[in-house]
């Protein structure tokens, strides 16, 4: 196997075991966790009734962390069906993952991840003393 097989396969199997851990845990709202190619996974979250204004992605210390509210209050329902409540999900992600896109579309928020490009190893000059 070549060095980029073997990179393919720690990064795919770094993201399997992160996201197997996480997508035993469901609560409002539900997601899915895809993997789109080679080191490329992403996250969806069913978001009936909220628009982007709604909806923030943000990445802190290693933590993916997804919430949204909707302001309702100005609507009389006559019955309420759809969850608009406040909500808070976090997924722990590694140093080297990053956000590639994030996209609201037809009810779905999807966040795409990927890896950083590692560097490439330079050599150090190690004076002699």
């Amino acid at each position: 196997m070549t060095a980029l097989g073997l990179m393919n396969n720690f990064f795919d199997d770094a993201f399997d075991s992160v996201f197997n851990n996480l997508s035993k845990i469901h609560s409002f709202p539900f997601y899915n966790v895809v993997k789109y190619g080679k080191g490329k996974y992403g996250v969806e979250l069913g978001l009936a009734g909220y628009s982007k204004k709604d909806v923030s992605v943000e990445v802190k210390d290693g933590i993916l962390i997804i919430s949204g509210q909707v302001d309702d209050s100005e609507k009389e329902y006559i019955t309420k069906g759809l969850s608009f409540r406040k909500f808070y999900k976090q997924f722990s992600i590694r140093n080297d993952v990053i956000v590639d896109e994030a996209e609201m579309k037809d009810g779905i928020l999807t966040v795409k991840l990927g890896f950083k490009e590692p560097k490439k190893a330079e050599g150090t000059k190690i004076n002699i003393k």
